[in-house]
């Protein structure tokens, strides 16, 4: 059985969930020895350097080179098209969506969620490239039964195309060092990711701001999403929230996982997500977690998580508050060893390749 990978989500992410997700599937089908390749002729990833290098059919380029990088970009996609095509693959798992693609092999496609159509203002809310490759692909993956649902319900699909294999959290398990030193002895809420849009960021600030506890004994941390924008400082500004107390700060994943296990409480008040990954590294790492309460979130962490109303301040106050503050042993080591034996990557990894021979066969 040969599996090829695409280019794609490599060039367009250096870090990120959706190529964190394929490069833990490649280390389990290392295990597995089965014969894969990635077919990215230049790619920016920086988790594909972890990978032997027999399985990546490519360059890694540091940065994004000015000017050029539509260039490459153009140049990735016809040389791994081409290179796929020659190498005579049993399936192809794409791991993007394309403008312009024609089917030349057996194919899956994952699907991660359907945040443009649901936020989209047009009246025909189909996006097309990933209606190309929901067209040409014999079976669909999708990250959790919410994106499945929400899938069907804006693209006419047959739903025995459909397969939903959940993703692992168990990626940082073997990280270990300490933190930098401005981080010793102060409580702090974690933030992970992007702050953009339908994240929700904002309603952290303003919670943050009107508790009389949270704001004077502890500080936000973001991990990664850039540098705090203009728009973002002057947000701290009408709330009059010191700068100071806002500590960003990026890097690899030693430095995620130990900020997991010394924060109080990490948040994430997202309006929709496709699955939730910072979660189960939440999880893996026993912090307490204050999440919006949507229905993806119910559906990975059941009740093991304090929930808020995502459009409701005095709601993520509560819940911030009790997370911090309470003595309840509210989230107990018995139902997080639950969730982390439910959510591995040898799971996820198992269940995509007999999903693979399935469709092969």
């Amino acid at each position: 059985m040969k599996i090829a990978y695409d280019y794609k989500i490599f060039w367009n992410q250096k870090y990120g969930g959706i190529s964190r997700y394929f490069t833990n599937l490649f280390k389990n089908l290392n295990e597995q020895k089965i014969d894969y390749k990635v077919f990215a002729p230049y790619y920016k990833n920086q988790y594909l350097l972890d990978l032997p290098n027999e399985n990546i059919d490519g360059a890694h380029i540091r940065d994004s080179i000015p000017f050029i990088s539509n260039i490459i970009k153009l140049y990735n996609e016809s040389i791994s098209a081409r290179n796929i095509k020659k190498w005579k693959p049993d399936l192809i798992h794409y791991t993007y969506y394309y403008d312009k693609i024609k089917k030349q092999n057996t194919s899956i496609v994952t699907v991660y969620d359907l945040i443009h159509e649901i936020t989209s203002s047009k009246i025909n809310k189909v996006i097309k490239p990933k209606k190309k490759m929901l067209d040409i692909a014999d079976h669909i993956i999708c990250i959790s039964k919410n994106t499945k649902n929400d899938l069907l319900n804006f693209y006419d699909i047959d739903e025995k195309k459909v397969s939903v294999i959940y993703l692992g959290g168990n990626h940082l398990e073997k990280k270990i060092s300490k933190l930098p030193e401005k981080f010793n002895n102060k409580p702090y809420i974690l933030y992970v990711g992007s702050r953009e849009k339908y994240k929700n960021f904002e309603i952290l600030l303003k919670g943050f701001s009107k508790s009389k506890r949270l704001s004077p004994s502890l500080d936000i941390v973001l991990f990664g999403g850039g540098k705090l924008t203009k728009k973002e400082k002057a947000l701290l500004s009408d709330l009059k929230i010191n700068e100071n107390k806002i500590i960003q700060v990026d890097g690899d994943e030693t430095i995620l996982k130990n900020l997991y296990k010394a924060a109080k409480v990490f948040v994430f008040p997202s309006l929709y997500e496709g699955f939730g990954l910072p979660l189960l590294e939440s999880v893996e790492n026993d912090c307490p977690i204050v999440c919006s309460d949507i229905p993806v979130f119910r559906e990975i962490l059941n009740d093991s998580a304090f929930y808020f109303k995502p459009d409701s301040c005095e709601s993520l106050i509560v819940s911030l508050e009790k997370a911090v503050f309470s003595s309840d042993d509210f989230l107990t080591k018995k139902k997080y060893d639950l969730l982390k034996g439910k959510f591995t990557w040898e799971e996820c990894s198992a269940n995509t390749l007999d999903l693979y021979k399935k469709i092969i066969n």
